[in-house]
């Protein structure tokens, strides 16, 4: 079995392709509202300023965008991931699979009223 890591401790090429994976996964949520789970960190300051690049950019096409996220708001996400804490395996992989598997894994553990 392959070992479990932290963000910080991945290769750059690792945080690289993590963050871009992060980028993505941040960017499909952000276009369908649907963040809600990011709540729960403390990521807030991280996120507006985020936030406020993708809303200042929306002339920007979907690739320019992601590319221009990377390269301007670097320090944001990686800050959001290193809050966020997730299990990595020391390719850069997340141990979830993807952002999108540990998104789905926090909402299953959401208590529900009736």
């Amino acid at each position: 079995m392959e070992k479990k890591v932290k963000f910080d401790s991945l290769s750059e090429d690792a945080i690289r392709q993590s963050m871009v994976s992060f980028i993505d996964f941040y960017l499909d949520r952000y276009l369908s509202n649907n963040l809600e789970i990011l709540a729960d960190y403390k990521v807030d300051y991280y996120l507006n300023d985020i936030n406020h690049f993708i809303f200042q950019n929306q002339s920007l096409t979907p690739n320019q965008l992601r590319e221009e996220l990377f390269r301007r708001c670097y320090s944001e996400i990686r800050n959001v991931i290193t809050v966020i804490d997730p299990e990595y395996f020391s390719n850069g992989n997340l141990v979830s699979g993807s952002w999108e598997g540990w998104y789905e894994q926090k909402f299953a553990k959401i208590p529900v009223r009736d």
